[in-house]
């Protein structure tokens, strides 16, 4: 066996090392967070749609700590998505991963954001959504397609924000 040889062994046990504990670290944290309670189902809302745009999930993280991203309940991954807007809460179905639904008195606070965790984008490229998820302050971040991000699919979302001071 050459040197060469022993160099590549080498090296494929330590990125194989590397990836085991980048997995391990993601299923502690996911363990840890595992208490945040549950998604609610798409069908847990019923009311009129008055609003859907096209969308990229980008995060979920805890309000209080804006770069601590939530990696329970499938929540981690990014990926497509379709925001729907119904009078009584919001849809976001995610292909491939967990969609859910937020009560809109679940919704603290609607607005515009330029960044994300790990994610940068000119200003007011990102629509912040503030909810609670059983007892957690989360912020679910999404980028709107630029064809279906109007003042109306904001406005519809401010509604239940307003709603929420009102009580």
């Amino acid at each position: 066996m050459s040197q060469r040889d022993i160099v590549a062994i080498l090296s494929l046990i330590l990125f194989l090392a590397l990836v085991g504990l980048a997995i391990s670290a993601i299923r502690r944290r996911s363990a840890k967070q595992s208490s945040l309670g549950s998604l609610a189902p798409l069908d847990s809302l019923n009311g009129a749609k008055v609003a859907t745009a096209g969308a990229k999930y980008v995060s979920t993280v805890f309000s209080e700590r804006p770069l601590d991203r939530v990696v329970a309940l499938g929540l981690m991954h990014r990926g497509n998505a379709t925001l729907s807007v119904l009078t009584d809460g919001l849809q976001i179905e995610r292909d491939g991963e967990a969609s859910f639904a937020i009560d809109a008195r679940d919704i603290v606070k609607v607005e515009r954001a330029s960044a994300s965790i790990d994610r940068g984008v000119e200003r007011s490229g990102l629509l912040a959504i503030s909810w609670m998820l059983a007892e957690t302050a989360v912020t679910t971040n999404l980028r709107i397609d630029a064809s279906d991000d109007s003042h109306q699919l904001f406005d519809q979302l401010a509604k239940f924000e307003r709603q929420e001071e009102n009580r």
